[in-house]
């Protein structure tokens, strides 16, 4: 009985075995570029000091001015991931 289940079994497989050479017999139907997308971030801003203006002595002697001075606020920024950068398969005409 194990001499005949052999060849049969062997028989039975072949053509699995060699399916994968006829794949290649197709047409191409479609084609597509591969594109990276970059990812997207969200900005908030936190203030951290407010703006003022100040009078302040400058110079030296009798060169010595009084300066009014504006300092604009400070800002700190934040970037928060929205979305991570992946690809796009976009239709494009076919190079082959």
């Amino acid at each position: 009985m194990k001499k005949i289940a052999l060849p049969a079994l062997a028989l039975a497989m072949a053509p699995f075995f060699s399916a994968p050479a006829a794949a290649w017999e197709g047409h191409v139907v479609e084609c597509f570029d591969k594109v990276y997308v970059a990812p997207e971030y969200k900005y908030t801003k936190h203030l951290v000091k407010h703006a003022k203006t100040m009078l302040e002595h400058r110079g030296k002697g009798k060169h010595m001015q009084v300066v009014r001075v504006h300092y604009p606020a400070i800002y700190e920024e934040t970037r928060t991931l929205v979305r991570a950068g992946h690809y796009v398969m976009k239709p494009a005409k076919c190079k082959h």
